[in-house]
């Protein structure tokens, strides 16, 4: 499956960018959510944003999940391959 970068919108007044990172890891760690796997998780308090790393069968999948079933306003989503940094 691809994986896909995803960038949330500022977030809504009073969620704060931390505590929703730890709701979608604890959704995700107890099943709540099929189709789609979370590997990594970023938060930024001070832009008051989220970033995820999705794999997934498309961007509209991501993107309905994000939406839908983690309430995240999203910004941008692109598929994006990793790139090692290390020899």
């Amino acid at each position: 499956m691809p994986s896909y970068l995803v960038n949330s919108a500022i977030l809504k007044s009073g969620k704060e960018p931390k505590a929703c990172a730890e709701g979608a890891v604890k959704m995700f760690s107890k099943g709540k959510i099929k189709g789609v796997e979370l590997t990594a998780c970023y938060c930024c308090v001070t832009e008051n944003r989220v970033s995820f790393i999705f794999d997934g069968p498309s961007k509209e999948a991501i993107l309905h999940v994000v939406q839908e079933q983690l309430d995240i306003p999203v910004a941008s989503i692109s598929e994006a391959e990793e790139v090692s940094v290390l020899p």
